[in-house]
């Protein structure tokens, strides 16, 4: 997730697990450590750019890095901040150890996808529970610590709190797998006119709020991309893209490593996008996965690249990221969040006897 929630789980989980003994110091050194596996950002630029996709989330977020390096932060902390002094290495190694696993940990359960086990093994980890922004989760660890730093409370008051606040935010995590689950078969029975035999569904949970999901579906002719909200269970909204046929150029591209790596990346849920030219063919490869912000349910992100008339690439294959949010485009995507699905009018179907299709 973004810096601020990781630092806040960082904390919470520091000072839960160092102890009285360290109170106060535990949360701000738990915070640190919390954020620092994102520190793997500085490695965005390399490979042209594509950096970003192959190594943030890598080998600081494998579920190892954190019981190996945290002994030896935690040990260098203690001898900083105590000089050796006193019996609180073992906390000093707990509370460093706790924030560098709870980090990659929390990521895996956002779409992004975590790789637990880099650089020994590049496959990808997620469980789409929860956006990389949420509020609700955020608040309930932040009022855990709140709690913690209040005068009016007892120890065991405050740790009962903090307890608390980490077993809520948790079952918060969980609950969103089992929403996907539910937004997966309601999809299927929905889309089934359409797509009556798909070969993969998967929900994913949209920013600052649990009740709206995008979707991805695949057929073997078509990919529907579409959203879903609680407060209309049975009428998701969706565009069909059709999948190009197969042919010798796309192949090439195919082959390609930035290709792959999108590929990689995004899990398989990827648009292919053919548009003629006047020297061919731009073919675009799109991540699906953050589609729902698209006003006609494109990739907020992908490679591009050219072919001519005799399927031979042109250029480079390049990555591209689609232009910020206009005035209409927040003021759409503002909706969509409130909870109100696009339909005909914009471009988006939806099952008969649906709000939309009847409005």
């Amino acid at each position: 997730m973004e810096p601020v929630t990781q630092g806040l789980l960082g904390a919470a989980t520091a000072e839960l697990v160092a102890g009285p003994r360290l109170r106060g110091r535990a949360m701000g050194w738990g915070a640190a450590i919390g954020m620092s596996p994102d520190l793997d950002v500085l490695l965005a630029p390399l490979h042209g750019g594509y950096g970003e996709w192959l190594y943030h989330r890598g080998t600081t977020h494998s579920l190892w890095f954190g019981f190996v390096v945290g002994p030896l932060l935690g040990w260098l902390l203690w001898r900083w901040r105590d000089n050796g002094r006193e019996r609180l290495l073992p906390a000093w190694i707990a509370l460093s150890v706790v924030a560098l696993v709870t980090h990659p940990l929390l990521d895996g359960f956002t779409p992004y996808g975590t790789q637990f086990l880099a650089p020994f093994a590049r496959t990808r980890f997620t469980w789409n529970g929860v956006a990389i922004v949420d509020p609700f989760y955020s608040v309930v660890l932040a009022a855990g610590l709140v709690a913690l730093a209040s005068r009016r409370l007892g120890e065991r008051a405050k740790v009962r709190a903090l307890a608390l606040a980490l077993i809520a935010s948790t079952a918060y995590l969980l609950l969103g797998i089992v929403v996907n689950r539910l937004v997966v078969d309601d999809v299927r029975r929905a889309t089934a006119s359409v797509a009556p035999e798909p070969t993969r569904i998967r929900a994913y949970p949209t920013v600052f709020q649990p009740w709206l999901r995008g979707f991805v579906v695949h057929t073997e002719q078509h990919v529907l991309v579409g959203l879903h909200s609680w407060w209309e269970v049975g009428c998701p909204s969706w565009v069909v893209h059709p999948r190009p046929a197969p042919d010798p150029g796309l192949a090439i591209l195919r082959a390609r490593w930035p290709v792959q790596l999108l590929e990689w990346f995004a899990d398989g849920d990827v648009g292919v996008f053919v548009e003629r030219t006047e020297t061919g063919r731009r073919v675009r490869f799109e991540d699906l996965r953050y589609a729902w912000a698209s006003p006609s349910g494109h990739g907020f992100w992908g490679v591009e690249a050219r072919l001519d008339a005799r399927d031979r690439p042109l250029g480079a294959i390049e990555r591209f990221e689609r232009a910020g949010l206009g005035e209409d485009d927040t003021s759409r995507v503002l909706s969509r969040l409130l909870g109100r699905l696009p339909g005909p009018d914009e471009g988006y179907a939806r099952p008969v006897g649906c709000v939309a299709e009847d409005g």
